[in-house]
This record gives C-alpha cells, sequence and structure tokens, in this order.
C-alpha cells in the first residue's frame, strides 16, 4: 500500500524515555456533539432537548464536553449557549469547550461573546494545520495564517478565554514546522497543546515518538500547559494510541459515543473506557456503560454493531462448545468467575456472559442455555434432542425453539430413550 503523503513521525528519532510523569487520572473530552456529528453516520441531528439528555447522561463517564462550533451559523451559537447554562444550571462536573479554526477570526469572536453572556470560561479549541504542506494545496499564505493564529490567541487570551491550541494533522506534519507553532502559542499563555491525529494514520511508535518529542520541546519551559491527543480510527488504532499517549504523561484524550465522526470515525467512548480503567489511568464504575450507550443509540439514531467491543449485544456471547464448557465450568468454580475467555469480567460493564446454541456447539452450551431460561436438572434426552437440534441446521437455536423443545419433555410427550 502506498503510504499517505506527510512526514511520518514513527521514523523520528524521539527521546528514548517519557518527558512527563504519569498523571493521576486521565481526563476524556467527549467529542460526539462537535467531531461526531461532523461524520455521515449520524445523519439527523439531536434536537437540543437530545443534547442535554446526552451530556446529563454522559456526565457520568466523561469530564470535558466540546459543544461543537458557534462560528458555524446563529441558530447553532444560541443552542451552545443553552447548553451552557443547562450545565450550569444542573451543576454538572464537567467542563465545557467550542471548536473554532484557528487562523479565522470569524470564528473566535462568538466564543468570547459566549463567555461574555454566559460569565461560563468557555475553552476555544483553535484547530489549524500549520504545515507548508497544507499550505501549498490549499493556496495558503503561511506567515499571513499564524499571523493570524497569534492574533486570535490575543485575543481570546485578553477576553479570559482559556485555549487550547490544536495541531490539527500534527501526525503528517514535519518536526521543525510543528515545534515553531508549539513554541509561538505556548509563548502566547495557551492553556493546554493537543497533539491531532486527524488522519487517523499514526502507529503506536508514531504517537509515542511525536507526544515525546513536542513534550521535550514545550514542557520543560511551560510546565503548567496540559496536554492532549485527538485520535481519530481510521487504522483501527484510535483506543490502543489513546493508551500509548496516557503512558506517556497526557492529562487528556478524545472520544466519540459509538465511534462516530468522519470517515471511520473517532475513539469510541465505551471501548476507551474500558482499557483506560484495565491499565490503571482511570478509576471508574462502568455497569451503566451498556444503558448509557443504548440511550446514545436512541438519541443518534446510530445502530450499535452485535460485536462492538462492550456495548455489542453479542460482545460476551459464544456458541462454540469448548468455550461454553469452559465458562459454564468456571461460573460453578468454587471461587465463582475465573475468566478463562474474558478479557475482563462482563459484570463491570453491567452484562453477563451468554450462550448461545448452534451447530458448532455441544452439551454444555444447551446445559447454560436451559439454566438461563429458568431449567434446572434438565434429563440428558432433553439435551440431547435440543442439540441433536441445533446440529441438523445451519443456524442459532432461538429461546422460543429451545423452550419448545424442552417443554416437549417436561410435560412428558417424549418418552426417554432406551
Amino acid at each position: 500500500m502506498k503510504e499517505v503523503i506527510g512526514y511520518n513521525w514513527a521514523k523520528y528519532e524521539a527521546p528514548d524515555k517519557s518527558v512527563r510523569a504519569l498523571p493521576k487520572n486521565v481526563d476524556i473530552d467527549d467529542e460526539t456533539l462537535r467531531d461526531g456529528l461532523q461524520g455521515t453516520q449520524v445523519e439527523t441531528h439531536p434536537t437540543l432537548e437530545e443534547k442535554k439528555i446526552y451530556i446529563k447522561a454522559a456526565s457520568e463517564f466523561a469530564d470535558h464536553f466540546d459543544l461543537g462550533f458557534p462560528g458555524s451559523e446563529n441558530n447553532h451559537q444560541g443552542e451552545i449557549e443553552k447548553l451552557i447554562n443547562y450545565k450550569l444550571s444542573r451543576g454538572l462536573d464537567v467542563s465545557l469547550s467550542c471548536a473554532a479554526r484557528g487562523a479565522a477570526k470569524v470564528d473566535v469572536v462568538p466564543i468570547v461573546r459566549l463567555r461574555q453572556k454566559t460569565g461560563y470560561p468557555l475553552e476555544a479549541d483553535l484547530f489549524h494545520d500549520v504545515s507548508e504542506e497544507r499550505a501549498l494545496i490549499q493556496k495558503w499564505n503561511r506567515s499571513d495564517k499564524i499571523v493570524q493564529l497569534v492574533e486570535n490567541i490575543k485575543y481570546l487570551k485578553e477576553n479570559d478565554v482559556p485555549v487550547m491550541m490544536v495541531l490539527e494533522r500534527a501526525t503528517s506534519t514535519e518536526p521543525a514546522e510543528l515545534f515553531e507553532i508549539s513554541r509561538i502559542a505556548s509563548d502566547l499563555g495557551i492553556d493546554r497543546l493537543c497533539i491531532a491525529d486527524t488522519q487517523g494514520r499514526a502507529s503506536p511508535q508514531a504517537i509515542s515518538n511525536i507526544i515525546r518529542a513536542t513534550q521535550y520541546e514545550i514542557a520543560s519551559k511551560y510546565p503548567n500547559i496540559k496536554w492532549d491527543l485527538h485520535s481519530h480510527n481510521d487504522r483501527g488504532l484510535g483506543v490502543v494510541t489513546c493508551l500509548v499517549a496516557a503512558s506517556e504523561g497526557i492529562d487528556r484524550v478524545h472520544a466519540t459515543s459509538l465511534c462516530v465522526g468522519e470517515r471511520a470515525g473517532n475513539v469510541d467512548l465505551a471501548c476507551l473506557l474500558v482499557n483506560l480503567n484495565l491499565e490503571g489511568f482511570r478509576s471508574d464504575n462502568l455497569e451503566g456503560i451498556n444503558e448509557f450507550s443504548s440511550l446514545t443509540s436512541e438519541l443518534l439514531h446510530v445502530q450499535i454493531p452485535t460485536n462492538a467491543p462492550v456495548i455489542g449485544e453479542e460482545a460476551f456471547s459464544t456458541a462454540s462448545g469448548v468455550h461454553a464448557d469452559a465458562q459454564y465450568k468456571e461460573e460453578s468454580h468454587a471461587e465463582g468467575y475465573v475468566g478463562i475467555y474474558f478479557a475482563y469480567d462482563p459484570v463491570d460493564v453491567g452484562r453477563r456472559p451468554n450462550v448461545r446454541i448452534g451447530p458448532f456447539s455441544g452439551e454444555s452450551n444447551v446445559r447454560y442455555s436451559l439454566d438461563d431460561l429458568g431449567i434446572d436438572n434438565p434429563s440428558d434426552e432433553m439435551v440431547k434432542a435440543i442439540l441433536a437440534e441445533a446440529k441438523s441446521g445451519r443456524g442459532l437455536l432461538s429461546k422460543t425453539k429451545i423452550l419448545g423443545i424442552a417443554t416437549q419433555y417436561l410435560n412428558g410427550v417424549k418418552e426417554p430413550s432406551s
């Protein structure tokens, strides 16, 4: 396959160890209502009331929300104002931001206006591609863009607006160009610096290199600046790159519910939460994550794939005989659940193992399923009859079919075989 244009940070010779200490807790920026809605999975954007419901529910898991682009149009700006006031009136323990093009004054003025009208220190997330390559393609004057970026940061800081400089398409930008803008923005007093893998192209090694290198250039001189990572999922590496970033001292990583967003989407929120908790970067109670994800599916009108990690209907299911046998026996083990075939206990995310019966199943599948249906101590004949039915077909047996066969034996219609 051809490599995309741009610098490959996997080849950069970065410092041989992490520059910053690990944070006590890695925060999550929920980008569902901004970057998530820029994609095409959500065909009808949620209403204001639906957004309120979402923010209230998601505040159990996320620490920060990006509310959108107030510079896009007046109705959207008014909606963002109402969402800010909703957060304040409900006392939600989250912070908020809005996005803007870094070199477009027309984008930053509405953020200042919102800060003044609501009294809330709304964070401004300034996205800007600082590369010569992007300037060439779009016929920009890079120097002029930098001048405007500087003016916008100054304007925001003069109006007490916290600023996150988002280095858009950072993982394709030449090191010298990236370091230049990072220093300029840091000199102006930005609050956060965000490495953006806008294309979702970066490997784990590339993420490690770019974070170490950029922090080496900036962190020692500006120790109070917080660090973010904004990943996309085009290579399916979004969660992995966030874990790498966490191990490199990143303070906050970005995600969306149900992985919505441009192209292949952003980092999936539920999957990220599980992994950050498993790796010791957070300590959330995730028992409600599946209920929350079902609610989000309704609000966004986006279906959850049945095999989606953590939240898919079949995420903890098997129809394999050998798997079901181990699962059936481990659950009756004296010490309880031991996790032979699971990466983590399904109970931790409000789920339980699910065993189905199909052509590749064994007797343990049947006994497990019958237990779930409240049928204790089934006869061997009942078990064999149900398994024979599964073996004779090409699909999974429904609960109705299983109960139908079982009922014949329970009612004595079927005589035990001799």
